[in-house]
């Protein structure tokens, strides 16, 4: 809108200065020049040149009005014998406003007068009957021809503008888009930081706390946990506030953590032994070359499942597997204990699992063992 007012202010101002320019030049030519045959420059050329030419201020917003004035103010000048010919410029730069503004049909009203105008100029000069008629002829053709062009390459000027403001708004749209789809992505790794860690955390606290008087080394083996666990937390977070920073602040903390891998299954698996699960790790095929971003998603769908058999199964066995076979990655995790699985509501482990695997194609299917116990399982297509 700005851009608009600035446009429209512009345009005026430029007619106004047209206006004006060619008010002081037929000025300074009618008191500079005389023809001998002609009347010389008096208050009332001054009043008619000014009624010539300031109204192409007003040619953008009554093209029709303006050449009517113009023209009638056209003839009466070149009537009273007064020099025409620096004067005709007024009826035709507003048959050219008229023509670059309005219709065929309308242009083809102003052309029977800018004719009659330049038919006027020449009888006024005294000029040959065949001249005057081609100049009658040729020269509003030519207005005509011009004002047709500039209406078109206004249009596609304005068409243009509007395709720009349109890519403009849909880049807006997709950036706003991105950003929705990189918050949600934060938030589910927040959510799967905070869940699994703080799980393990309170679980060692409340082991530590009940063995503190009656078995001192199991107690600081706890705390010890704890305090691992608790690191490890903060270089997740650490990494994942990096992703909200500006670009030139990564810098000043340093370089983020790494996004966790396939390769920290052992030390997941460690966690949950910590917690009282008797964990079963089996991988197979060569996981260390899949790319990093499919590594996350595999081991935050299995960090997630272990989190839910920590925190609703209690003391089990649990079996994790994760296998790379051609065309396909499997990953499982098994529990027979008798509460896994029961996420609280609104809960968003769940989701954010099926959500990891849906981005590359896979999909997580859960549900309860016909024997006894909770079963995660995760496949996706690779490659």
């Amino acid at each position: 809108m700005h851009r608009t007012i600035f446009v429209r202010g512009d345009t005026r101002a430029g007619d106004l200065a047209l206006a004006l320019t060619q008010l002081a030049l037929m000025c300074v030519v009618g008191a500079l020049f005389r023809e001998g045959s002609f009347r010389a420059f008096d208050g009332w050329a001054y009043a008619l040149t000014a009624l010539i030419s300031l109204p192409l201020a007003a040619r953008r917003a009554a093209p029709m009005a303006v050449l009517l004035l113009t023209s009638a103010a056209y003839v009466i000048f070149a009537a009273g014998g007064y020099l025409p010919g620096m004067a005709v410029w007024g009826p035709i730069v507003a048959f050219y406003s008229l023509a670059g503004l309005k219709p065929p049909r309308v242009t083809a009203i102003g052309a029977v007068v800018a004719a009659g105008v330049m038919f006027a100029c020449g009888l006024a000069l005294r000029g040959p009957l065949i001249a005057n008629l081609a100049q009658a002829i040729a020269v509003p053709a030519v207005a005509w021809v011009l004002g047709t062009v500039s209406r078109q390459l206004e249009q596609r000027n304005r068409q243009l503008a509007e395709a720009t403001a349109q890519l403009e708004y849909e880049q807006r749209r997709h950036i706003e888009q991105a950003v929705v789809k990189e918050r949600v992505r934060i938030a589910r790794e927040l959510h799967d930081v905070v869940a699994h860690h703080m799980s393990m955390i309170s679980m060692q606290a409340g082991l530590a706390g009940y063995v503190f008087d009656s078995d001192p080394q199991t107690a600081r083996v706890a705390v010890a946990t704890i305090g691992t666990t608790s690191r490890e937390t903060l270089d997740e977070m650490r990494r994942l506030l990096v992703l909200l920073r500006e670009p030139d602040l990564e810098d000043a903390g340093g370089a983020p953590a790494p996004a966790p891998g396939l390769n920290l299954l052992p030390a997941l698996a460690e966690r949950a032994e910590a917690a009282g699960i008797d964990v079963a790790l089996t991988t197979s095929g060569d996981l260390d070359s899949l790319p990093s971003g499919l590594q996350l998603a595999v081991y935050r769908v299995v960090q997630e499942a272990t989190t839910n058999v920590i925190k609703h199964a209690g003391r089990c066995r649990a079996e994790i597997t994760v296998r790379r076979e051609p065309g396909v990655i499997h990953a499982t995790v098994l529990d027979d204990g008798p509460g896994a699985g029961r996420a609280r509501p609104g809960g968003f482990g769940h989701a954010g699992m099926r959500e990891r695997a849906k981005l590359y194609g896979g999909t997580v299917t859960t549900g309860s063992r016909p024997d006894g116990g909770f079963a995660v399982e995760l496949t996706i297509p690779y490659p």
